[in-house]
């Protein structure tokens, strides 16, 4: 899942990326697991991170009034060496793809970043070694490996890497070019050795590979990698787990030659294990950079402006159509909507659901000149309560709040109905999900009646509640940070704030730009927090909901979730690969989570975007994020940039 906030697995979700730039949103985890359990069709395709939590605004691009765009005619047929593009096209001479995003992340680390802002970059610069298709998620085709096999006695892959695929060329701060590097074994090694280094902040990432009882406590881990030769690597598991093919191969590869040196191209340290190397690889120089084998290759990223991608010539596998990706940050929905309309933006998601609904009305719509789209998106929204807070201890103050929350309402009358409600982790069409389980309605009474029976009254008519715990007096009293440039959010906590105040609870709405807000959750810094989880088509719920992860620093545990019976389930899943009884676990934990509340689950929505009528073979993909795959886009007139 992401944020959406996930590396390659999970995700955090800010409302509105959804839409599209071309990742998920950040979210908070969710991730994908083939069917075929641990044996490995051929297969191929960008591997997303598990859970990912979204980001809070959309994905789309604005931009300088100084570089307006102008249309000219397509010119196709680069220097891609006659090669054809996923959408069976030559690649265009120059053709540039405008695109958008909210707010800058903090970090563009592969193995570090947890949200869908910095996915919707990365996905186009790095590679894993094999990437599951957008129409059949449990299918794997190779990418960076050109084969592998699978001992199941063993638990052990033996991985061919691709020859002769070279490292984008990258710029030490120094000023030296590191240019011509062939990916090898090592690097695949080194990116292991650095997820599974404890000092990394990659803990949502490094949660797939823990072992619960480990032999050896001083290697916690239950995979082992060896490199046999040059384009060889063995990856062996100590214990069966359900998601081993995409916690293998899924994984994205980074390159040992930036990463293991510091800014003058001299080594950090031989051991990459170690607490030196690990905090030096948390602020390493390459965080603001990016060097990797895709289709596209970094050439800068301007805070606060935008980030510019290019195609990369020499790319092993179908070039990308476009000759450049432009990603500018508009951190205004109105104003991405507007640029959209204008045709400044290829692309433009629509978080605002009324601006949606209105825009088919638009004169630009009906002359056919842009089109508005919605599709399924794999995520789901929710209000996450920090359990570590005294005020959201109790099972029935988390209750009182769910019952107290106007959900229906925010559906009708925010999301013009473009959304479904959800009752915990899996979505509604998962074969995870609990049918049996009803959404909470909305019974401020009952909410009442909760706060009464677990001791909350108004004892000084300051018309807020409050209890006396561990000898304090403590009002029912909180702060919720929401993603600041989101209008949505704003009016779904003004919804919350009013409802809550009738039950005798205080709510302070925070607006929190979303570096801040991925930092506050990171640290624990916060009370309570509205986000949204952008899903994989088969989900690991160890990385958000398992106790081990509740004190992890920068862990998607965030709100510190504690159930020993969901551990238990957790646990039993990740060693099952009977399809059958994974899912009744699956509904087993749906089902504890919802009686415990610890989010106050909102609903699933669907992405609305727009884009232009430039676009051609746009195509939507239900069980994969991002739901497009942008390889397949091509145009009959081209984008230029003025000069």
């Amino acid at each position: 899942m992401k944020h959406t906030l996930l590396g390659w697995m999970v995700v955090v979700v800010a409302w509105g990326l959804g839409g599209c730039t071309g990742a998920p949103a950040p979210t908070q985890t969710a991730d994908s697991s083939p069917g075929d359990q641990g044996r490995p069709a051929s297969v191929s395709s960008t591997q997303e991170s598990p859970n990912q939590p979204e980001s809070q605004g959309q994905t789309s691009s604005g931009g300088n009034a100084s570089e307006t765009p102008e249309l000219a005619t397509s010119s196709r047929g680069s220097s891609s060496r006659g090669r054809l593009t996923r959408g069976g096209v030559p690649p265009a001479k120059q053709d540039v793809l405008l695109l958008s995003y909210s707010n800058d992340p903090d970090t563009i680390n592969p193995l570090t970043s947890n949200d869908t802002v910095s996915q919707a970059w990365l996905q186009w610069v790095y590679e894993s070694l094999a990437s599951s298709r957008f129409d059949d998620p449990d299918k794997w085709e190779p990418a960076l490996a050109e084969s592998w096999t699978f001992d199941e006695e063993k638990l052990e892959f033996t991985i061919k890497l691709r020859r002769g695929v070279k490292w984008h060329p990258i710029q030490f701060p120094n000023g030296t070019w590191e240019r011509d590097r062939e990916v090898t074994a090592y690097d695949v090694k080194f990116t292991f050795d650095c997820i599974l280094n404890p000092h990394t902040e990659a803990a949502a990432l490094r949660s797939y590979y823990q072992d619960k009882d480990p032999e050896d406590p001083q290697d916690p881990y239950k995979i082992k990698v060896q490199v046999v030769d040059k384009y060889t690597v063995k990856i062996r598991w100590t214990k069966p787990y359900f998601r081993m093919v995409e916690f293998t191969l899924g994984v994205p590869i980074i390159p040992r030659h930036v990463y293991s040196r510091d800014e003058n191209g001299k080594p950090i340290s031989f051991n990459f294990r170690s607490r030196k190397f690990g905090q030096r690889f948390n602020d390493h120089w390459a965080n603001t950079t990016m060097c990797g084998t895709g289709p596209l290759r970094f050439v800068t990223w301007e805070r606060n402006k935008q980030v510019v991608l290019e195609r990369n010539e020499d790319y092993w596998g179908e070039p990308f159509y476009f000759s450049r990706m432009v990603f500018r940050q508009i951190t205004n929905p109105f104003t991405a909507y507007q640029q959209a309309l204008k045709n400044e933006l290829d692309w433009s998601a629509v978080a605002e659901k009324d601006l949606f609904i209105k825009v088919h009305q638009r004169p630009e719509v009906r002359q056919g000149r842009v089109v508005p789209v919605q599709y399924e998106y794999m995520g789901y929204r929710y209000v996450g309560w920090n359990l570590e807070r005294p005020q959201f201890r109790d099972r029935e103050v988390r209750w009182a709040l769910s019952y107290a929350t106007p959900v229906d309402k925010m559906v009708q009358n925010i999301l013009h109905n473009l959304a479904v409600r959800v009752t915990g982790p899996f979505l509604p069409k998962s074969p995870a999900n609990n049918p049996e389980l009803k959404p909470i309605p909305y019974d401020l009474d009952k909410a009442r009646e909760l706060l009464e029976q677990a001791g909350w009254r108004d004892t000084d008519g300051d018309g807020v509640r409050d209890k006396v715990i561990d000898g304090q007096r403590v009002a029912l009293q909180f702060e919720l940070i929401i993603y600041a440039d989101s209008p949505m959010y704003r009016r779904i906590a003004e919804l919350m704030k009013d409802s809550y105040q009738q039950i005798g609870v205080q709510m302070q709405i925070s607006p929190t730009k979303w570096a801040l807000m991925l930092q506050r959750l990171r640290k624990r810094n916060f009370d309570a927090c509205m986000l949204g989880w952008a899903m994989n088509w088969r989900s690991d719920p160890f990385q958000i909901w398992h106790s081990s992860q509740a004190d992890v620093p920068d862990s998607s545990n965030a709100i510190s979730y504690r159930n020993p019976q969901v551990d238990k389930l957790i646990e039993q899943l990740r060693v099952t690969t009977d399809l059958e009884e994974q899912n009744r676990l699956y509904r087993e934990i749906h089902r504890l989570i919802y009686e415990d509340q610890p989010y106050t689950f909102l609903f699933q929505d669907m992405a609305t975007a727009i884009h232009h009528a430039r676009l051609e073979n746009v195509r939507f993909y239900p069980k994969q994020r991002p739901h497009i795959d942008m390889r397949e886009w091509y145009t009959s007139q081209a984008r230029l940039l003025g000069p």
